[in-house]
């Protein structure tokens, strides 16, 4: 979720620069996380450093696809809030229960 809410507020405020502090601050997350999720989107073509600061991103999507595509999700957030909320939460249930199941052990029969 933390993902989502940095992709909008960076795309709401574009073309506005970012660094971690900030973005931590703006969804209530600690600066080191806001680091963190700051990487996980330049490594994937979300944003771009400011040239002469690295520690400084303005939203940039890397192409008009991915441009479009957060355009979607934009507005599915915003038109269903609850949904695409509900929608994250249960992968991330799942992925935990797959990731508890694992450990279990189970009677041969």
């Amino acid at each position: 979720m933390p993902h989502v809410e940095a992709i909008l507020q960076l795309r709401q405020g574009a073309p506005e620069a970012w660094d971690a502090e900030r973005l931590g601050a703006r969804i209530y997350v600690p600066t080191s996380r806001a680091r963190n999720l700051l990487a996980d989107l330049l490594a994937i073509g979300i944003i771009k450093a400011q040239a002469g600061n690295e520690e400084t991103y303005r939203y940039s999507p890397a192409t008009s696809e991915l441009a479009m595509m957060l355009d979607q999700l934009t507005k599915a957030y915003s038109e269903q809030l609850v949904a695409v909320t509900q929608l994250i939460h249960t992968a991330e249930e799942r992925k935990a229960q797959d990731f508890a199941a694992a450990f279990r052990f189970r009677k041969d029969t």
